[in-house]
């Protein structure tokens, strides 16, 4: 602790810290990940987001690049993300969007400083700082062309936004944290529930109470970033939401590696594999309108994926309480390999545990402090995914707010830590 306070005085010691996860990202992006990309299964855009991004540059339409077809099934905001990228640097692929999410990282480890600071003290921001900008199981994704790197980043910023709000209370905060969650809607549509439950959280008494009228600016705020979108795939795709033509195939594939969890624990390869088989033999039987084409036809065979998938869960409450149970574990701890699963098991089950033992020996600051609605959110996120489909890459979004909060555990050594270094005479 005496270290963490020495360093904690350091001035601009947020900036160093950041300049180390965007270091240590950029080494790994750079030089370590290309050597071990092969070897290691590590496909550089399994989602696709890059024929996206390239779409909406060169086309100007939300299609998957070379095809012109319009598509409904991805939030726009990472394939935006990309386009600009792409836009600024004439084409660079994919190191333009790598480096972009080197220097995000950089700056995701100065937000979890701030934040940490603001909820407990400068030392305690250090550690949990710290610990993100070395964080493996963070920096791995940097290097590949996936959303979890800015997902990571808006949800850190979401929390942040949430503690600002409870400090301060005005219209600009309130409308700061409703474009935020406007934004998170637009990545992935897990955060539609949270247009509602964020607005609802912020009038119950943790902290500073908020008053209604600011919960309503998040909620009408976020919902009117989200709301066009939203109409464009009503007019394209014939349903209002976000995302349109995935959902039936991420519950259903969710179902399936639980069903196949025994013929190839801890392997998302391998489960993945079984479910696509699966997928196809009931796609088989499933009997469409002719006239039906293109992305209507897609969505047509999503929906009917998502119709057996909750059918299956309906008709077995017993498979519906096993999926539950495995994915509560899963969340954590699911990687592409055995040997993967075991060394993410091995970073994140900790940053769990420190979690948890926060909420259990600081309950009472929990319950009447701002940092109980940040838990709330954080434990929210974490079971909006148990009905539906639970992969270690979901939960790295986590954790640095979980970073920001478990690190309160320590608060009160760091003050104990304080007050005996104060007393140590200067010349000593």
């Amino acid at each position: 602790m005496s270290i963490l306070l020495r360093l904690g005085r350091l001035r601009g010691i947020s900036w160093y810290i950041g300049l180390i996860g965007a270091s240590l990202s950029l080494i790994f992006t750079f030089l370590v990940y290309p050597a071990i990309a092969g070897s290691h299964h590590a496909l550089l855009d399994p989602d696709l987001h890059g024929p996206l991004g390239f779409g909406i540059w060169k086309y100007h339409t939300f299609s998957y690049y070379p095809k012109t077809e319009l598509s409904s099934s991805r939030g726009p905001l990472y394939p935006l993300f990309i386009a600009g990228l792409l836009a600024l640097t004439n084409g660079s692929w994919p190191y333009s969007v790598q480096l972009a999410q080197c220097i995000l990282f950089g700056l995701l480890c100065v937000l979890v400083f701030w934040t940490a600071k603001a909820l407990w003290n400068r030392p305690l921001a250090v550690l949990a700082a710290g610990l993100c900008a070395v964080d493996p199981i963070l920096i791995w994704y940097t290097s590949r062309i996936l959303i979890e790197t800015l997902m990571m980043f808006l949800f850190t910023v979401l929390i942040a936004g949430i503690v600002l709000v409870k400090h301060r209370p005005t219209a600009w905060t309130a409308l700061l944290v409703g474009l935020i969650l406007g934004l998170s809607v637009m990545a992935k549509s897990i955060y539609v529930p949270f247009l509602v439950l964020v607005p609802l959280l912020l009038l119950v008494p943790f902290g500073t109470r908020v008053r209604p009228a600011l919960a309503a600016v998040v909620f009408v705020s976020g919902i009117l970033v989200a709301a066009p979108w939203t109409l464009r795939n009503g007019r394209v795709a014939g349903i209002f939401a976000p995302e349109v033509g995935r959902n039936g195939f991420t519950l259903h594939q969710g179902n399936d590696f639980v069903e196949d969890f025994a013929r190839a624990p801890f392997s998302i390869s391998a489960l993945h594999l079984l479910s696509i088989t699966r997928m196809r033999a009931e796609s088989e039987s499933v009997t469409l309108p002719p006239d039906i084409e293109g992305l209507q036809r897609q969505n047509a065979m999503d929906a009917a994926l998502r119709r057996n998938a909750i059918a299956k869960l309906e008709g077995s409450p017993a498979f519906f309480l096993k999926k539950i149970a495995y994915d509560s574990f899963l969340f954590w701890t699911l990687g592409e390999t055995a040997d993967k699963s075991l060394f993410i098991a091995l970073l994140q089950l900790p940053v769990v545990a420190l979690f948890c033992a926060f909420l259990i020996v600081r309950r009472r600051l929990v319950i009447h402090g701002a940092v109980g609605i940040c838990a709330a959110v954080i434990v929210l996120f974490y079971l909006a995914h148990l009905p539906t489909i639970a992969l270690a890459r979901y939960s790295v979004v986590l954790v640095p707010a979980m970073l920001i909060i478990a690190v309160g555990l320590f608060e009160p050594y760091s003050h104990r830590s304080q007050a005996l270094h104060s007393a140590v005479p200067a010349s000593a």
